[in-house]
């Protein structure tokens, strides 16, 4: 018995231009598609369920916890993702935790708030520097302060800005606790990270 040679189909054959055009096209249009959401994945430097960890001071790298944090005093953190226990962004993962009376605390940072607690980035929107501490004199007394330039911010209503350089806010970052009472993200950064 002798076997017939392979040949191709009509179906198997070189597809016409047409198709190839719309492989193409396909194609490009989901390779875009998914190098958008990878980049707006991996610039996102805090998400929901993220803890909020000590970046300076003898509890550096432990969870902050809100029975921990005094009233009108700053805690600098990181948000870290929780399986890694890294930043996501080691540049824009800084937030200042601000523990307040929660009757001080106006409407505009409520929703973002737990217990009293309200944070925010530490990336200062004037030209990037550190906004981390609670000012003790003047206008910047009980307020976020950034010491390079002098920028305020209240952080009892959404960080508005009171006096300095500073063009806009900081950006809040949403709160919520576990059962251990330990602090973690609610969500992303309400804005911008950061001087434009």
């Amino acid at each position: 018995m002798t076997e017939k040679p392979i040949t191709a189909s009509p179906m198997t054959e070189m597809p016409s231009r047409r198709s190839f055009i719309k492989l193409v096209a396909v194609t490009g249009a989901a390779v875009t598609l998914g190098g958008r959401v990878a980049a707006q994945t991996a610039s996102s430097p805090a998400k929901s369920g993220d803890l909020l960890v000590y970046q300076d001071g003898p509890q550096k790298g432990q969870v902050v916890k809100v029975a921990d944090l005094k009233e009108g005093a700053a805690v600098w953190a990181q948000a870290v993702d929780p399986a890694t226990k890294k930043p996501r962004d080691a540049m824009k993962s800084g937030v200042v935790i601000v523990r307040l009376k929660p009757s001080e605390i106006k409407a505009s940072s409520q929703k973002n708030a737990v217990n009293g607690v309200v944070a925010y980035s530490s990336v200062c929107t004037h030209q990037g520097c550190p906004a981390k501490e609670i000012g003790s004199i003047g206008q910047g007394k009980g307020n976020i302060i950034c010491t390079c330039h002098g920028s305020i911010y209240d952080p009892r209503d959404n960080a508005t800005v009171l006096g300095g350089p500073a063009p806009r806010r900081l950006p809040a970052l949403p709160l919520k606790t576990d059962a251990a009472g330990e602090l973690v993200a609610a969500g992303e950064f309400t804005g911008k990270i950061g001087p434009k």
